[in-house]
């Protein structure tokens, strides 16, 4: 868990020094600082473009449907002695699949936020106790920066192909086992933007609502992304067996890329004068960021159990991945009546990773190159409701 807030320390420095215009410039005492930079209007947002009242608090109910999915592929060469003639070695090539995947599940969460800042809490409904979804966020959000955190936790079955090649080239399927314990999947996220347009485009007016567009525009925009994940089973399972003893793998993934985003205004009128009453407020948002993985690495941890009392962790195999382009998609809606406005977004997330892992211990003796080659991804959309006063 340290190694985890070292990271997201370091994330939330680098974000903050290569921010232009994270604090104002003059001088001022550091309360007043963080409060110009959690609650006050951008000073460099155009007026006639972006309508930004003096909010503070905000909460918002929000539902999702969202579903995760994770893959993985390990190509290697297994070596045996031949059945029909002993001291004869036989070489054949095997693959392992492995898959978490899951039904389309649903949650319902609060978000609570004060100035730029939100936090929310998400928890899986409708679903069986034996299965778990739920989520943590944390939003800094301003007119021309986004800093989001994510933290989610889900366990699901998780399925298993050992296949062998064929004469014939193909692969043919040796049996397809059974595991009685889901697994589990726990992942860090965290994702920063910068918006180059920071004179008349606001990215949280239609993520959050806090500042109004009331013409259409765009920008330019820089993203950044981290993500820790870690996908583990039950070492007394038998999936252990399967897959060679692997029981846990971790991967970390930083990337970095450029795009574009786009807030399209379809309607706007000014509030009448009390507050926020009168103001009305249609606008869309469609962000895309390619981005290239600079950093990409996968740690399998692999049980053994010597003795038959029960699995222990035994060696790490940490392979560093190969250059990947991987992306952000995000897309949304905001309609905003007086002090309150209704949310429709949806966003999808992906990294994959592929290189060469040492060996891993198998029935039999494995070749030492072994092609990994592994896949996450993530979509979501929710529906919020959120006041502001």
């Amino acid at each position: 868990m340290s190694t985890r807030l070292n990271k997201f320390i370091s994330v939330l420095s680098l974000f903050l020094v290569f921010s232009p215009g994270a604090f104002p410039q003059e001088k001022s005492s550091f309360f007043e600082k963080v409060k110009n930079f959690v609650i006050a209007p951008s000073r460099s947002l155009d007026p006639d473009a972006v309508y930004q009242p003096n909010l503070l608090w905000n909460v918002g109910i929000i539902g999702d449907l969202r579903q995760a999915r994770t893959t993985q592929v390990n190509d290697f060469a297994i070596t045996y002695e031949s059945a029909g003639n002993a001291g004869t070695d036989v070489i054949m090539q095997a693959r392992m699949d492995a898959e978490l995947k899951g039904s389309v599940g649903k949650s319902v969460g609060l978000q609570v936020g004060f100035g730029n800042v939100t936090l929310g809490w998400n928890q899986q409904i409708g679903r069986s106790r034996e299965y778990d979804d739920r989520a943590l966020s944390f939003d800094l959000l301003s007119s021309g920066y986004a800093l989001q955190l994510q933290y989610f936790y889900l366990s699901r079955p998780i399925y298993f192909d050992f296949s062998v090649r064929n004469d014939k080239g193909g692969y043919e399927r040796i049996e397809d086992p059974e595991f009685s314990n889901p697994a589990r999947l726990r992942a860090f996220i965290a994702d920063g933007f910068y918006a180059f347009n920071r004179r008349t485009f606001a990215y949280l007016a239609v993520y959050k609502g806090g500042k109004f567009q009331r013409r259409s525009a765009g920008s330019f925009m820089f993203g950044s992304k981290l993500i820790s994940g870690t996908l583990e089973w039950d070492p007394e399972d038998l999936m252990v067996t399967w897959l060679g003893g692997i029981g846990r793998q971790v991967t970390t993934q930083v990337a970095f890329g450029g795009g574009v985003a786009y807030n399209l205004v379809a309607l706007h009128r000014q509030p009448g004068g009390n507050g926020l009453q009168g103001l009305k407020n249609l606008t869309f948002n469609l962000t895309a960021i390619p981005m290239v993985t600079l950093f990409n690495q996968f740690v399998t941890t692999v049980y053994h159990n010597p003795d038959g009392s029960g699995y222990v962790p035994a060696s790490k195999n940490t392979m560093n991945g190969n250059l990947l382009v991987n992306y952000v998609a995000r897309a949304g809606a905001i309609y905003s009546w007086d002090n309150f406005s209704v949310n429709l977004s949806g966003s999808y997330d992906s990294y994959s990773y592929k290189g060469v892992a040492m060996s891993l211990p198998f029935i039999g003796e494995m070749n030492e190159d072994v092609k990994t080659s592994g896949f996450f991804e993530r979509w979501t959309v929710g529906l919020g409701f959120r006041v502001r006063f």
